[in-house]
């Protein structure tokens, strides 16, 4: 993918402010990973007016709705900016349920695979990439932080004396499927499960065999386990250099599932991938 179809990050978040434990450790977290201050503007209105809707009852006065949000309600504000959430017109003006659907605004972490190609002063150059997570698809300028320690490393190796990074050309960046999560309210323990997928792609010639350990709370079957196959060959995929996009023309020979103790290795929950360096 050329350089230039790789945006700048710039990401915005969301400070949620619990009024119901005021005082507590646990009364703020921060949202982070909008990739617009109008995206982050609009999680904290449709939380804002969520948390007013659920204190709402028939006949209740403005005023006492008021004091009952601010004892009880949650109030958002976008870090850095001044500008806070209009409460009274929340309070006067009764929301709809679309309005309020705030867990459809929340950012999602997002599955990467990418090489980059860093070059140093002189123009020497070394590779660098593999899997990373973020908000926002990546610019060069957060490739090159995270790979930054990686690619001195890859200098030094080669004996190359000036192992500073100064530039990044960006080979290819794929996004990726992410795994399934678990079942809406089911309190079930999460078992690990290996899954093993023997497939080819006639198009591209190439077949392989490829296996990871999930976490889930029954052995892993229908959509579930579709999600899990589909991580497991477009990593093939991306790895090799052809992308994830070929996983759709592949055959599937086989699927293996049994439970395993080995740890898993596709988490049900993403960690935003930090900087190295």
């Amino acid at each position: 993918m050329p350089e230039a179809d790789c945006p700048a990050d710039q990401e915005f978040s969301v400070l949620v402010f619990d009024m119901a434990h005021r005082g507590e450790p646990d009364a703020e977290r921060i949202v982070p990973g909008f990739g617009s201050l109008a995206e982050a503007r609009a999680y904290a209105e449709a939380r804002v007016r969520s948390s007013v809707e659920e204190l709402r009852k028939q006949g209740i006065a403005a005023g006492e709705l008021r004091s009952l949000w601010f004892l009880y309600g949650e109030d958002c504000k976008v870090l850095g900016q001044t500008s806070s959430t209009d409460i009274d017109l929340y309070i006067t003006v009764s929301a709809t349920s679309a309005e309020c659907d705030w867990p459809a605004l929340t950012p999602r972490l997002r599955r990467f695979h990418t090489t980059v190609l860093v070059a140093n002063a002189g123009g020497e150059t070394v590779w660098a990439g593999g899997f990373i997570a973020r908000y926002q698809r990546p610019s060069r300028d957060v490739l090159m932080r995270i790979f930054a320690v990686d690619a001195r490393a890859a200098f030094a190796r080669r004996g190359i004396a000036d192992t500073e990074p100064v530039s990044l050309s960006v080979t290819t960046l794929s996004e990726l499927p992410v795994p399934p999560g678990p079942p809406i309210g089911d309190a079930r323990p999460l078992r690990h499960w290996s899954v093993v997928v023997d497939f080819v792609c006639h198009d591209i010639k190439f077949g392989h065999t490829a296996s990871g350990v999930f976490r889930w709370p029954e052995q892993p079957a229908g959509a579930p386990l579709e999600r899990m196959k589909q991580m497991l060959v477009a990593d093939s995929l991306a790895l090799r250099g052809d992308g994830p996009d070929w996983a759709d023309a592949c055959d599937i020979n086989s699927v293996v599932v049994t439970e395993t103790q080995s740890e898993a290795n596709y988490p049900l929950q993403l960690t935003e991938t930090p900087f190295a360096g």
